[in-house]
């Protein structure tokens, strides 16, 4: 009888393997949440009642039968894999994953791994982590459970071994692994810079730069802060040449040059402030009024945050279409944008404010936020040349 290993896969997706032959439950939650829970619990029986509970808690259409039936689609489709035997057992009052079947979790292998003192095995436990556990379950309490606990177990790991990769000089590796913790804890500064100088080391320069550039985004959204001084060096570095000399004069002046396009310039943050020191110093030079705005949008402490980024995605279009080319504006949090209109006095300043204002709302009449805005001028001495 061919008794090949079965490999489970519940890290980023979920999959049965044997040999060549694969299982997925589809689209089906109430299948894998039931072959999940039978191969997490394969040591003992699973009483039907537990498994009704499981598959149907608050939800109407709970019956024996209709666990029964898909009990019956689930031990269908397992027949694809050629086991040679049933994998779903029947016991009294309930079921149970066959425990003589050999099989890999590749949630029970993770913290067996990361408990190794080998090197190799830990390098071998992080790379089981292809995304969170069962993700076709978000949301269900059985799965949410685990899944915080694993994520946490692999982010330490994933700290703990670091260390000794880049004394090593596995500079691919720390890329590789640095790119799955970078998606799944998107806000922490040590994994990009350790990614950042990683890609360094390895040539790759633009994707180094986008890392920086994605944490840049996600903490002015979520947190309206910067990223840290060391992490800004890094993207300094990461946007240099390697041989300045190989790029010709004509070369560098087109990269100066802005394609033709109408509308204010929509930048970062950080690019935002260089404009607004660079403006500030010329009008302090010929006396020409510079202002700077502040748009925010408020829609109260019960507002879902995916209605306000929406909001915010709504209000970016209306200052693109509501601004002249010479203005400049920048996301600098997760409910406000910053103005530069460095061609208009204090009352013309709030007129366009009150101008963005009436427009967004005759655009967007249901959004669920209230615009305001604050005006104040600028002059150089607010923006010295260096940061405190």
């Amino acid at each position: 009888m061919e008794t090949s290993i079965l490999r489970v896969q519940t890290l980023g997706d979920f999959a049965i393997r044997r040999g060549e032959a694969v299982f997925t439950a589809g689209r089906s939650r109430k299948l894998c949440l039931l072959l999940s829970a039978l191969l997490w619990e394969r040591r003992r029986a699973v009483s039907y009642g537990e498994l009704l509970n499981l598959l149907w808690a608050g939800e109407e259409g709970g019956s024996l039968n209709a666990l029964k039936a898909v009990l019956h689609r689930a031990r269908t489709a397992l027949e694809g894999l050629g086991a040679g035997r049933p994998l779903i057992l029947s016991r009294p009052g309930g079921c149970q994953w066959d425990p003589e079947v050999p099989l890999l979790l590749d949630a029970e292998e993770l913290p067996r791994l990361l408990a190794s003192q080998r090197l190799e095995d830990r390098c071998a436990a992080l790379a089981l982590y292809r995304g969170d556990f069962l993700p076709a379950l978000a949301g269900h309490p059985w799965a949410e459970e685990r899944r915080e606990r694993l994520r946490t177990l692999y982010l330490e790991g994933l700290s703990s071994l670091l260390p000794a990769l880049e004394t090593a000089e596995r500079w691919q590796e720390i890329a590789s692994l640095t790119d799955t913790a970078c998606a799944l804890a998107p806000c922490r500064e040590d994994l990009c810079r350790r990614r950042m100088e990683a890609l360094l080391r390895l040539g790759r320069r633009r994707e180094a730069a986008a890392a920086y550039e994605a944490l840049h985004t996600r903490l002015l959204s979520q947190s309206g802060v910067l990223p840290s001084q060391p992490l800004r060096d890094l993207h300094r570095r990461a946007l240099e040449t390697e041989d300045p000399r190989a790029l010709s004069p004509a070369t560098v002046l087109d990269a100066l040059l802005e394609p033709p396009r109408p509308g204010a310039q929509i930048c970062g943050f950080e690019d935002f402030r260089a404009i607004c020191r660079s403006a500030a110093r010329a009008a302090g030079r010929d006396g020409r009024p510079v202002h700077a705005a502040l748009l925010t949008a408020d829609g109260g402490s019960a507002l879902a945050r995916r209605s306000l980024d929406r909001a915010m995605d709504h209000l970016e279009t209306v200052l693109l279409e509501g601004l002249r080319r010479g203005d400049a504006a920048a996301r600098c949090g997760a409910d406000r944008f910053v103005l530069l209109l460095p061609h208009a006095d204090y009352d013309a300043s709030r007129a366009v404010c009150a101008r963005l204002v009436r427009a967004f709302t005759r655009r967007y009449p249901h959004a669920p936020v209230r615009l305001t805005f604050f005006v104040q001028p600028l002059s150089s001495q607010a923006w010295p040349d260096r940061t405190e």
